[in-house]
Order: structure tokens, then sequence, then C-alpha cells
């Protein structure tokens, strides 16, 4: 009993140590699966797909890199971004300015692989702006931000198009994490020349997510491990996953909406359509395709997805 009076403190000491050890490894680990650019995200980028081969990818891919303009902004986390415009060289038929849609991708890709999307709105009669967000593909940035930062970065991006091109009116279009990032940027000052925006599979609530996720891909609950990745997070990227949350931004928006989403998406699950949809006030509608999985449904469904698009734009373009 004395020898343990003795060394009680040191008893203390150490199991204290231990756990504080064992809490940041836990949260680092978490924050290192899903945040740090560095680290492989195959097992998370890959866990809806459907299988199928579309033969479109390469072939747009390769017009991307053959059409791009490549453009350099300034995040406000101070690290480099690249962003990219795919332009028509002559006004519409009746010589009025062409009007832009900012195409913003989804979680572990970058802009060059929804070429896809890109090249649909161009085709379309469409000036297009793609960004790369933070620590994805050529922008910078030591951690993904996951819409939060990239949101602040959205508007800053559409700020720069609207001064460079005479104000042209713009919709947003993101998928996935894009759709985030467009959903979080509707109440972070975007200029009015934005008439609208369209989210294709985003998530409302980035801490509600990657609760979803823990769950379903390792079978853990959310306490501790949730925490714990959050605490690593504001200490090494700066922000809670709680920052990350469209809420209010959906309340508050008068922009029209068009939401798109798949009804056996396993990655961001339908209720975030279903609650984006319900938490707007504004002009909305949405669209959901029938056993399509995360984002599958341009290939899919590609007339009906493009029409639904095409409309809404005619609608909120004047």
């Amino acid at each position: 009993m004395k020898l343990l009076k003795k060394y009680y403190k040191f008893i203390i000491s150490f199991f204290a140590i231990l756990i504080i050890a064992g809490g940041w490894f836990t949260g680092d680990y978490f924050y290192n699966f899903a945040l740090n650019p560095k680290v492989d995200k195959t097992r998370v980028s890959v866990q809806d797909d459907d299988g199928v081969y579309d033969p479109r990818k390469e072939v747009n891919m390769k017009w991307f890199d053959e059409n791009k303009k490549e453009h350099s902004n300034t995040s406000v986390t101070g690290v480099n971004l690249k962003g990219y415009t795919f332009e028509h060289s002559e006004n519409t038929e009746d010589g009025q300015p062409r009007k832009w849609v900012v195409v913003t991708h989804g979680f572990f890709i970058e802009a060059r692989l929804t070429a896809n999307y890109i090249r649909g709105f161009y085709d379309r009669g469409y000036n297009v702006f793609a960004p790369d967000l933070i620590g994805h593909g050529k922008s910078e940035g030591e951690a993904y931000s996951m819409g939060g930062y990239d949101s602040s970065d959205l508007v800053n991006w559409v700020k720069k198009i609207s001064a460079e091109h005479n104000d042209p009116q713009i919709v947003l279009f993101g998928m996935s994490m894009g759709a985030a990032t467009t959903m979080n940027s509707l109440n972070k000052g975007l200029p009015e020349n934005v008439k609208g925006f369209i989210e294709d599979s985003g998530y409302v609530n980035l801490k509600e997510e990657f609760e979803y996720q823990l769950d379903k891909m390792f079978g853990l609950p959310p306490f501790p491990v949730i925490p714990l990745a959050n605490m690593v997070t504001k200490i090494k990227a700066g922000y809670n996953f709680g920052d990350v949350d469209a809420t209010e931004a959906l309340k508050t928006t008068k922009l029209p909406a068009l939401i798109l989403h798949g009804d056996q998406d396993g990655y961001v699950p339908l209720s975030n359509g279903q609650r984006a949809y319900e938490l707007l006030t504004s002009d909305k509608e949405i669209h959901i395709f029938k056993d399509a999985k995360h984002c599958k449904a341009e290939r899919k469904y590609n007339a009906e997805y493009w029409i639904y698009i095409e409309n809404f734009l005619a609608k909120v373009y004047k």
C-alpha cells in the first residue's frame, strides 16, 4: 500500500499520457484516412462504384486538356489554387453574351475528372469554369476542407469571373463534395449575377456524413472517434466538422435550386437531398433517380438528367 501511494501520481500520469496518446493516435488515423491528400483514398472513393465503364471519360478528359485555359487564385487559407475556363470564341447566335456554369468536383478527384459534365454544359452553349478545390488536382493544400474553406474560395472564384467578364449570368453546379461546397457558398456573399444552383448528391452536414461513413466502413459509433478526429482536424486544418453545415445557407438563400440524387446512393444517402429540398424556401425542384448510385445518374439516365438541367437553366437564365 505504501508503495502504491509512493507511485500514485506517477501511475496516474502514466495512464493519463497513455489515454491522451491513444486518443491522438485514433483521431490522427481517421484525420489522415479522410482528409490528408497524401494518404490513399481509394477505399473511400470507390465504395459506391457500380462497375460500369463509361467510354466518354477518356475522350472528354482529352478534350479538357486540349481546350482548358488555366487560372490561379489564392485560397482563404493562403494556398495557391488552380481553375480552368472553357469559353466559346463568339457570342450566341443572336449576339448575346454567353452565360456561365461553374462546375465543382467531388471528393478525391479534380476538375479534369468532371469533364463529362463540363463538356455537357459547354456543348449546350455555355461558358464553363471548373476549380480544383483545396488539396485536389493542381491546387495546393495539406488537408481537404470538405466544402468549408472551399465554399469561400468558390465565392472568390465567382467574383473573379464576374469582374473579368462583365458580370455574366452564372449558375453553380456541384456534385458530392462539390455540391456541399456549392450549398455552403450560398450565404457567403455570392454576387447578384448568380442566378441559381444545381446540386447532385451533396451532403448537408459534414459531421453527419462522417458519422454515416464511420458506421458503414468500420462499424463504429460516433463517440469517441468523431470528437477525436475533429480535435485533430481543428489543430491541423483549422476547422471543425460542424463548420461545414449548409443548413442556414439553404434556409436563407433566395436562389432557385435543382436537386438531383440517386435512390441507391451508398456514399451520400438520399436523405441529404431530401433534407436540402425541405430546408429550401426558394423556388426548388428535386429529381430522384431509381437504382442510381452515387453521382451515377448522369451516365445511367443521361437524356433525362440533362433535360432536367436544360429546363432549369432555361427557367433561371433571363
